[in-house]
């Protein structure tokens, strides 16, 4: 009976102490599980804050890449785009800048030369020109300026063109200073840009544009090619006289370095002021459609009347320049432009024995062929008041130039307008020129013979 009793307290006892380890055991289970389970707790936080760093650090990345690929910082009202060219914008602040590039190939036929071979030809490619704008409005839209650099096509030198600001006090009233183009010719004083032609008249180099060129001073101006209600605008004023680009204050020196009848050109401190201006009066049409030669776009009919002059001296000689000139264009396409030119010198502006009174005379026509061909032709004469003395002892007062061409202007329809433009043009000479104009491929003088000019050129802006 004990045995068994003690038996029965040994198995009791055993099973107390199985169930206590069983207990111990299960806690020390239960203990691991909770600590597996905070570490997991803790893993998955901070991966959760892993995330949300690697997230902040891509959107970081990604906002400075993006300020990055623009060409200003945001914010504001500063923009930036391309409207017709290339610009940056806030608030009254612009800058549009921009190039001008126009490559030429030249075939240029002369005949009876004196040289080696009675008949001369010449040909190749020029990079006719190649200039740099910068234009646009500060502190406020009155006040505008436009800055123009150029390259010599012969050297590659780099020199101003055009450095002038203009400020407008009123809707039709503002003042112009700077270094501009002499405000005679609408021929001129229309940019190169939106020539019909491949390059100017040869009446307008040698009576008009040729001499006013550029020149310092200040303008004062009347109306606004923006403002189509007003159909008048005037800019008259004070300048340094015609030509007189890119030099001081200082006049003319003597005896004046260059002969103004022969050339065309006044020399730089050659003239000591000059008197300018240019009045043009618009019967019907928009100021914008004027603002170029082709009549591309053209919705309503325009006519445009246009007077101007110069009167500059130098010492005690004058020289006067003046013009009137019309332009038509419809909408069908077709579009006129005639000018009357005429350019006077005294004695001793000239040093001749007498007064000189020259005159030129032009006409110009186009017409779309649809909205990307255009066709155009062009007359123009010289009347020399002198004999141009040639090297072999001829002579000629009268310079005729005869031009035929065709544009094509790129783009579907010719959308590309004069941004992107090739012109093909065909000169003759039938009496030669008085001496070079190798701006327009005319080469020196052939004692009065006959002169072709074959010009291919394509012309694109930026």
């Amino acid at each position: 009976m004990r045995s068994t009793r003690r038996v029965l307290a040994a198995a009791a006892a055993v099973s107390l102490c199985a169930t206590a380890a069983m207990a111990d055991q299960q806690a020390s289970q239960e203990q691991r599980i909770a600590q597996l389970q905070q570490r997991i707790a803790d893993l998955e936080a901070r991966q959760a804050t892993n995330a949300r760093e690697m997230a902040a650090t891509i959107d970081q990345v990604l906002r400075d890449a993006e300020k990055r690929s623009q060409l200003l910082a945001s914010g504001g009202d500063v923009s930036a785009g391309y409207d017709n060219g290339f610009f940056i914008r806030s608030g009254a602040w612009e800058l549009r800048p921009g190039i001008h590039y126009q490559a030429r190939y030249v075939v240029n036929y002369r005949s009876d030369t004196g040289g080696d071979k009675a008949d001369e030809v010449e040909d190749g490619f020029e990079i006719r020109r190649m200039r740099l704008d910068l234009a646009g409005t500060a502190l406020t839209k009155d006040l505008t300026y436009y800055i123009q650099w150029d390259t010599n096509r012969n050297n590659g030198d780099f020199w101003l063109l055009e450095a002038w600001a203009r400020y407008m006090f009123s809707e039709d009233w503002g003042v112009r200073l700077g270094q501009l183009k002499d405000p005679v010719t609408h021929e001129f004083v229309q940019s190169s840009k939106q020539l019909l032609a491949v390059d100017y008249s040869l009446a307008d180099m040698m009576l008009g544009g040729g001499v006013a060129s550029y020149t310092q001073g200040v303008l004062l101006n009347y109306g606004s090619y923006k403002n189509d209600k007003n159909p008048i605008f005037i800019e008259a004023g004070i300048t340094d006289g015609a030509g007189q680009m890119n030099t001081n204050f200082v006049g003319r020196g003597e005896p004046l370095d260059v002969d103004p009848t022969i050339t065309g050109a006044a020399g730089a401190h050659s003239l000591d002021w000059g008197l300018a201006g240019r009045i043009e009066c618009k019967a019907m049409g928009k100021w914008a459609d004027y603002a170029q030669w082709s009549p591309k776009g053209t919705k309503e009919d325009l006519l445009v009347f246009g007077l101007g002059g110069d009167w500059s001296q130098g010492g005690d000689g004058d020289l006067v320049l003046a013009t009137a000139d019309v332009q038509y264009e419809s909408p069908q396409g077709f579009g006129l432009y005639g000018a009357v030119l005429y350019r006077y010198l005294d004695d001793r502006m000239s040093g001749r024995a007498e007064d000189t009174s020259d005159w030129g005379f032009l006409v110009q026509g186009s017409y779309m062929l649809n909205p990307a061909w255009e066709i155009y032709a062009r007359y123009d004469v010289v009347l020399l008041d002198h004999d141009v003395v040639f090297g072999n002892g001829d002579t000629e007062d009268t310079f005729h130039e005869v031009t035929i061409g065709v544009a094509y202007y790129l783009g579907k329809d010719g959308s590309a307008w004069n941004r992107a433009k090739i012109t093909v043009d065909l000169t003759w000479l039938p009496n030669g020129a008085p001496s070079a104009y190798t701006g327009s491929d005319i080469l020196d003088n052939n004692s009065g013979n006959v002169e072709w000019i074959l010009r291919a050129q394509f012309q694109l802006l930026l």
